[in-house]
């Protein structure tokens, strides 16, 4: 996630191409950066803050889950990060 974050600092507009290993491959570009958690009471044992980013699918490469939708947001954390993640530049961040 950090390199995602250094990379977004550098160039916010930038059009990322995430690679998942379910096959599904996709452009987004960020929407906005936040922590959340897990959504388990503070108390809880298990309960754990972290930084997650919204973004937006601007185009679908591959589609093999058939889940994803042009204009759509998605949630990119520790928790789901892609296999991997390229920037404009071609770049493996």
């Amino acid at each position: 996630m950090e390199n995602l974050f250094l990379s977004i600092n550098d160039n916010a507009t930038q059009i990322y191409i995430l690679t998942y290993l379910d096959g599904d491959i996709i452009e987004a570009q960020v929407d906005t950066c936040y922590e959340t958690d897990n959504g388990l009471d503070d108390d809880d044992p298990d309960y754990e803050e972290y930084h997650a980013c919204a973004m937006k699918i601007v185009k679908i490469i591959v589609d093999k889950t058939q889940k994803l939708k042009e204009g759509n947001l998605i949630e990119i954390n520790y928790h789901n990060y892609p296999q991997q993640i390229k920037n404009s530049e071609g770049n493996v961040l």
